[in-house]
């Protein structure tokens, strides 16, 4: 296992963490259906977690081996994790450098189909969870889930997630989320979990 330091990023750090997120995300079948399978996809999801970051509220925590940023995360308490149309606007130039109008419109139908399922009670929201591809299966997202269910459990307050890969759903099931729903989104199986108040 490699062994991290998780901390809150620093402003500074904001170029390193969206480079983890961008390739970490680049090859997911969210990605994929709202993008196609492109090699632009990695520049892409930098973009999307840019605008994310800057005008979406939630605590940003970076996971560092050796000072270097090799994994990422933001957690936001509900209800603050749905986006108002202030926010939305806000990250409507970002979003088009991303890919356009029509690509824009798919991560829209993705976001909106995701908050409708989002459940309507107190919870913290993981939104997103990325760890540099070559460095995957070595503790990285492991340590930073022990590290968002110790604050979980330290306020007692349930948790919720979203994830397109069946593995993701048993790596977040080790932790105590169970599937509360599945739906299909532009051709992608989506599940929807949840981690109850401990």
């Amino acid at each position: 296992m490699i062994k991290v330091v998780i901390q809150p990023m620093q402003r500074e750090e904001l170029p390193q963490a969206l480079e983890v997120l961008g390739k970490a995300f680049a090859p997911m079948p969210n990605t994929i259906a709202i993008f196609g399978d492109s090699p632009e996809n990695e520049r892409r999801m930098r973009l999307v977690f840019k605008a994310m970051l800057k005008y979406l509220p939630g605590q940003v925590f970076v996971a560092k081996r050796d000072n270097q940023i090799v994994g990422a995360m933001r957690i936001v308490e509900w209800p603050g994790c749905q986006t108002t149309p202030l926010q939305g606007l806000k990250m409507m130039p970002t979003m088009m450098q991303a890919g356009g109008i029509s690509l824009m419109r798919r991560g829209l139908k993705l976001r909106n189909t995701w908050a409708k399922a989002d459940p309507k009670k107190p919870h913290w929201h993981l939104d997103p969870l990325g760890v540099t591809p070559e460095l995957q299966g070595q503790g990285i997202g492991s340590q930073m889930m022990e590290f968002y269910c110790k604050h979980l459990d330290e306020l007692r307050m349930a948790a919720y997630h979203e994830t397109d890969t069946p593995a993701n759903v048993r790596f977040y099931e080790r932790f105590g989320f169970k599937v509360i729903g599945e739906e299909v989104i532009m051709g992608v199986t989506n599940w929807y979990l949840w981690r109850p108040q401990r």
